[in-house]
């Protein structure tokens, strides 16, 4: 490849590859012809060379006009939304019929005309003419569509032309409420095996709804690759189609009272012992866990194959009937655990044993509070997702972020992403079947990256370099709604980093909630900034320093030791971070604290957090950790799946934090400022 024209680039567009973007500096930053290139290869587009561009587009153009409807199209009700057709040019359209087949059952039919509520200019390609029409679905037969994945057809002039119909209303609102969050893994109790558990989720749900919060947030609960060496990311997970069964109470189960052989175990010297040192640790030893607990799980789920429970076999066999992608995720597992890629019959029935015992737990922990889940931006490249739904997910492209201040390199974050117009095709089956998974144990629904209903930055394999990819916006953000209006839940944008200036104007306007974090929005110059109504807020993420070591400037000093500062660098940015943290004091009124460093910690965070219960921001969510001043970070973007990243657990347990009684009247204050 030698040259570049602009059929080239007009080619790249056409596909959806954003060729510049403005970075968070405000600087235009343009991708280079050869990543552009291999990105339309990646994509399916046959560029052998830059002089096949102007052909290729030319076809493009001509089977794009040729198709009488996009594979989906959008009525968002109560909007005054047109849906683009194209018909041959000329058409007796007073012969032409429009169908929509509803999901509810029925179906409804009228002549075309009767739905055309503009005619665009015409357009030619190959010799032949076509007209653009706009249709107007919202009172066919005088009455409004209802919400759901529809189908319509047009059909009377040439091939028949059908798309699925997306009819979303906006995202159920937000009612003022107040959030605790801590990661399930974190959780501690008395009697856990070295990691939390839905049981304890419930357990914290509880006592969170008797101290007046009406959330209960934890990580993205989707299974991970837990052999050694173990990637517990959270955010990388097997499918987004599942459950993680580390998470599973075997004692709460019922399949545990009837399996002597199980009960045995776990009261055996040495069983014990290990339960002692796990539960000890400070970080999850996962691998640990995960194979003490398949010990137990594995009798468990014999138990039940065996016939001792017939009610319960009966239910799980109705819940894998209803629900094949988990039985066919229990198939993926069994032979990834099998040397041959073998499918054991006992093997799927635990992995499928596993899969019914989280869900009913998981349901089970919804019993309380409402539930705040997290839903992530891809899936692991050697998970299940891309084996189940291979025709969604680019294989030799990675989802990533391009560089910024933090990350100067950029980010690839290892998942393949999923294909712009391959999901369109079967009206977004895997993205939707994802998204009921996860609404179904969502009361508030956190979408992971959302400019990635946008658009996503995608890296070529072998590459540093990447570009934007465009999705249909429009489209994705009607799934979204839809699914979270067909059970009534929250939805939170996460727009942090760098972000399309259309990207929010479109939240607001579908009724998603902003994520608002007070370490990016507290200055030296305003340290009390206010949210805006339509966020919800929070002091950090699961990616920040904690509260504590962040008023402090500690994590500073572990980003020179780690050679991402410089001592110079370093010495600047504590300069600054005095300078706010000063600055935050005055506006707080903490001049009579004192200078102990405890006490002023406790005390601005108390302060920061109940004038965030009298804003005027949705919801306020508050990690239960930073209330004792916890100062290890979840997660170090870039740093890799060892170490400390989600591992580390709590310093107190459910009951310690039951008895907190400055923790008890914090929350009761907070609930009395969210609901004045």
């Amino acid at each position: 490849m030698t040259s570049v024209d602009g059929a080239f680039w007009e080619l790249a567009a056409f596909h959806g590859v954003v060729t510049s973007y403005t970075d968070v500096q405000g600087k235009v930053q343009r991708a280079s012809p050869d990543v552009v290139a291999s990105l339309l290869r990646s994509l399916g587009v046959p560029l052998d060379k830059y002089d096949d561009a102007a052909s290729l587009l030319r076809s493009a153009t001509a089977a794009a006009l040729q198709r009488c409807l996009e594979p989906v199209v959008v009525h968002r009700i109560g909007r005054a939304d047109t849906v683009a057709a194209t018909v041959p040019d000329p058409s007796d359209m007073g012969a032409m019929w429009l169908s929509i087949e509803f999901e509810q059952g029925h179906t409804l039919r009228v002549r075309l005309p009767e739905a055309i509520s503009g005619v665009g200019a015409a357009a030619e390609a190959d010799g032949m003419r076509y007209q653009r029409l706009r249709l107007d679905l919202s009172q066919l037969k005088g009455e409004p569509l209802p919400p759901g994945r529809h189908e319509v057809t047009i059909e009377g002039a040439g091939p028949i032309g059908t798309a699925r119909l997306l009819c979303a209303p906006d995202c159920p609102a937000a009612s003022r409420q107040t959030g605790v969050f801590m990661p399930l893994h974190a959780i501690r109790t008395e009697t856990d095996w070295g990691i939390g558990s839905y049981s304890d989720l419930e357990r914290l749900s509880g006592w969170a709804a008797s101290a007046g919060c009406e959330l209960v947030g934890t990580l993205p609960l989707y299974p991970a690759f837990l052999d050694p060496p173990a990637d517990p990311s959270p955010y990388l997970p097997v499918s987004r189609l599942a459950y993680n069964e580390v998470f599973v109470d075997p004692v709460a189960l019922p399949e545990f009272a009837a399996s002597e052989r199980a009960r045995e175990l776990c009261s055996s010297a040495s069983f014990r012992d290990h339960l002692v040192s796990l539960r000890s640790s400070r970080l999850v030893d996962y691998e640990e866990v995960a194979s003490l607990k398949r010990r137990i799980l594995e009798t468990l789920a014999h138990v039940l194959t065996s016939g001792v429970l017939p009610v319960r076999q009966n239910e799980l066999a109705e819940f894998a009937s209803q629900r094949p992608e988990l039985e066919g995720y229990a198939r993926f597992r069994a032979r990834l655990d099998s040397p041959a890629g073998e499918e054991r019959p006992s093997v799927v029935a635990y992995h499928l044993y596993c899969q019914w015992a989280a869900h009913q737990q998981l349901v089970a922990a919804g019993n309380h509070a409402g539930r705040y889940a997290d839903f992530p931006v891809g899936s692991h490249p050697a998970g299940f997702d891309p084996a189940w739904y291979p025709e969604s997910f680019v294989l030799d492209l990675h989802g990533g972020a391009p560089p910024d201040q933090f990350f100067p390199l950029g980010q690839d974050w290892g998942f393949q992403p999923l294909h712009p117009e391959r999901i369109r095709e079967d009206g977004y089956a895997f993205l939707t079947a994802a998204l009921r998974r996860a609404f179904l144990h969502a009361d508030c629904l956190r979408i992971d990256h959302i400019m990635g209903l946008q658009r996503l930055f995608m890296i070529p394999d072998g590459s540093r370099e990447g570009a934007y990819v465009s999705y249909r916006a429009e489209e994705l953000h009607a799934l979204v709604a839809l699914e979270a209006s067909r059970v009534g839940a929250v939805v939170v944008g996460e727009d942090l980093g760098t972000v399309p200036e259309e990207v929010r104007p479109r939240m607001a306007r579908d009724g998603m909630l902003r994520t608002w974090v007070f370490q990016f929005e507290s200055t030296a110059e305003q340290p009390l900034p206010s949210p805006p109504a339509q966020s919800l807020v929070t002091l950090g993420t699961h990616d920040l320093p904690r509260f504590g070591a962040y008023l402090w400037g500690e994590d500073i000093d572990e980003r020179e030791a780690g050679g991402l500062l410089s001592a110079a660098a370093a010495a600047t940015e504590r300069n600054k971070r005095s300078q706010w943290r000063q600055s935050l004091f005055d506006a707080l009124q903490l001049s009579g604290i004192g200078t102990d460093p405890d006490k002023l910690t406790t005390a601005a965070l108390e302060a920061c957090l109940l004038r965030f219960a009298r804003s005027s921001a949705a919801i306020v969510l508050v990690d239960l950790q930073e209330l004792w001043d916890e100062r290890g970070q979840d997660n170090v973007p870039g740093s890799g799946p060892g170490g400390s990243n989600w591992r580390r657990r709590s310093a107190r347990t459910i009951d310690e934090v039951k008895t907190d009684k400055w923790a008890d009247t914090l929350f009761r204050e907070m609930a009395d400022g969210r609901h004045a």
